[in-house]
């Protein structure tokens, strides 16, 4: 025979009930910790810290394109007055030929006025008067004829050289002028970036906890994984410009790649993994290349160098100089995708510079 269900009492069913209501009205952890004013207040910080992390990835980028307008500038004023120079130098070797030719020109001339002073005006005439015959004296006049034909070319000559002189003179003034001007111009661009670079540097110093983790993402990124200069830099958007050079500092080029600029000693490091060797030259001066999977990089006018041999992406293989044949800090960064010509890195380094 099955045993009847038994039901639970009247008190055992209230007793029930009480528990239950007592177990809800009591402040479970989970709920009172989203009411925790020290969470709260965390939250709110955080997103305080979120903003301010944004508004100044802001700021770092509107320095960022201020700066590689300003290192731009700075490369077309180098230009200037890289072409400025030569022009005066060419210049002036035109005015000292010139002005030799000139002192020849007045001395002969001087000469003829000497003569003709010596022997007065009237010796043409009594040339002429003491002919012994017609035929003497139209021979005669033929001679006085030619030799005031050739003191007005004379006079000519002198007078075009004279014109010539002035002409290069006044050029050379006007180059003069237009070479001060550019390097005006260039120490206030220089001002003006390193003013610029030290509030990147501040921000960039703030950002730098920020930043690896973006780098971390961007180094997926081919072809380059990190920046090539780690610290605030500007970059020339230079790459094909005409680099107007004496023979003595390489002579006129086409420029091969981007002028990464930064203060003296900032580390360069291997944009992706390979090997690093030592690359210097009379015109780069200290110099490293890159070599890996997709190409090679060259980093010129470093003061000294670091890593070589195998590498991997940000390893320090060298810091910004300005050895080689410039006065300025910066890296030449040149990329060579498939160890071939040099193409215009520019829109690359901007997605991790």
């Amino acid at each position: 025979m099955r045993r009847p269900l038994s039901v639970p009492s009247v008190p055992a069913r209230l007793l029930a009930v009480a528990v239950m209501v007592a177990c809800l009205a009591a402040p479970w952890p989970a709920l009172a910790r989203v009411h925790d004013p020290a969470l709260q207040q965390a939250k709110h910080d955080l997103h305080e810290t979120k903003d301010k992390i944004r508004a100044r990835a802001v700021r770092l980028r509107e320095l960022g394109r201020d700066m590689n307008a300003i290192a731009t500038e700075i490369s077309n004023d180098e230009s200037l007055v890289a072409e400025a120079s030569d022009r005066i130098a060419a210049l002036e070797v035109q005015i000292r030929i010139l002005e030799a030719r000139d002192q020849r020109l007045q001395q002969q001339l001087g000469d003829r006025n000497r003569a003709a002073y010596i022997l007065g005006p009237t010796a043409p005439v009594l040339y002429l008067l003491t002919a012994t015959s017609p035929a003497d004296a139209a021979a005669r006049m033929s001679i006085i004829t030619e030799m005031n034909r050739r003191d007005q070319l004379l006079a000519a000559k002198v007078d075009r050289n004279d014109e010539r002189l002035d002409r290069g003179r006044a050029e050379s003034a006007r180059m003069q002028r237009a070479r001060q001007l550019a390097l005006q111009q260039l120490q206030v661009d220089r001002a003006a970036l390193q003013a610029k670079l030290a509030a990147s540097r501040r921000l960039f110093d703030q950002l730098q906890a920020r930043k690896d983790d973006i780098l971390e993402t961007i180094s997926k990124i081919r072809p380059f994984a990190v920046c090539p200069v780690q610290g605030p830099v500007a970059i020339a958007d230079d790459f094909g410009i005409w680099v107007h050079r004496s023979e003595a500092r390489g002579g006129d080029h086409v420029h091969q790649g981007n002028d990464m600029m930064a203060a003296f000693g900032t580390p360069i490091v291997a944009p992706f993994d390979g090997t690093a060797v030592v690359a210097t030259n009379k015109i780069g001066g200290n110099a490293v290349k890159v070599y890996g999977d997709y190409g090679y990089v060259y980093n010129a006018h470093l003061s000294s160098f670091g890593k070589l041999g195998p590498v991997q992406a940000g390893d320090v293989i060298g810091y910004v100089g300005n050895t080689g044949n410039t006065d300025a800090n910066h890296d030449h960064f040149e990329w060579h995708p498939g160890n071939g010509a040099a193409v215009d890195p520019h829109g690359f380094l901007l997605l991790v510079c």
